[in-house]
């Protein structure tokens, strides 16, 4: 049916001399078309749970589909899978965009190539709450002040003890890491501690993220504080999608 429809519209247009009769009815309809199979495809790629939204930039939707190239294209993809995470999610500009007409026509995207992609996508607190929760020494994060503050509890000298600190957070590539900076406690006994001691005590608040593969092969290249979560930057260049 997508086949049919795309191939009729641009029939159309072409018998329409382009945009002087039909051009815009024609012209949005092969947009909206081209955009639900794209996103279509995005889902089964992604296993994004939450739907997708994919939106063609720029002048006129046919000539691109024509010349099969596409100069800015946005995606929105929410519940997305990384690594045993769930990126809340995650809003993507593709730049230069190739894919050629027949794959369109024939309703069945099969290799996409990139220019160039950024993303960001949201790692939400709740989601990171539980994946920290399964540590040895469980861990729990908050939004303070711009930083991103983690709280546990550890066994010492028989005593729970509560610790915290403000983390740095960086980027490697592949993932997240925390770096704790002073550590935070209300315990006397925590106080009368050692250097070294305090130490190993602050090391058991650092944590890693990995996120696996990203969609769109990308990397990632920073990480902030947000309200909601973790705001993840990535980027990559010259992707390949599919075979």
């Amino acid at each position: 049916m997508l086949r049919r429809l795309l191939l009729t519209l641009v029939v159309l247009a072409v018998l329409a001399g382009g945009a002087a009769v039909a051009a815009p009815a024609v012209d949005g309809a092969a947009r909206a078309a081209a955009q639900e199979r794209v996103a279509a495809d995005v889902t089964g790629a992604t296993g994004a749970t939450g739907g997708v939204d994919v939106r063609v930039e720029g002048g006129w939707f046919l000539p691109q589909a024509l010349r099969g190239r596409y100069d800015d294209v946005r995606v929105v993809a929410r519940g997305v899978p990384a690594a045993g995470l769930r990126l809340e999610q995650v809003d993507a500009r593709l730049s230069g965009v190739h894919l050629p007409l027949s794959q369109v026509l024939g309703g069945s995207v099969q290799r996409v190539e990139v220019d160039r992609a950024t993303s960001t996508a949201l790692l939400a607190y709740p989601v990171l709450d539980e994946v920290l929760g399964q540590r040895d020494l469980p861990l729990s994060v908050a939004p303070e002040g711009g930083d991103l503050r983690v709280t546990g509890t550890t066994r010492l000298l028989g005593q729970d003890v509560s610790l915290s600190a403000a983390v740095d957070l960086t980027a490697d590539g592949g993932g997240l890491r925390a770096v704790p900076r002073q550590l935070l406690s209300g315990s006397a006994l925590v106080d009368r501690l050692s250097r070294s001691v305090l130490s190993g005590l602050r090391d058991q608040l650092a944590f890693e993220v990995p996120l696996g593969e990203l969609p769109f092969s990308q990397q990632v290249t920073g990480v902030r504080v947000g309200a909601e979560g973790l705001l993840v930057s990535t980027s990559g260049e010259s992707i390949v999608v599919g075979s």
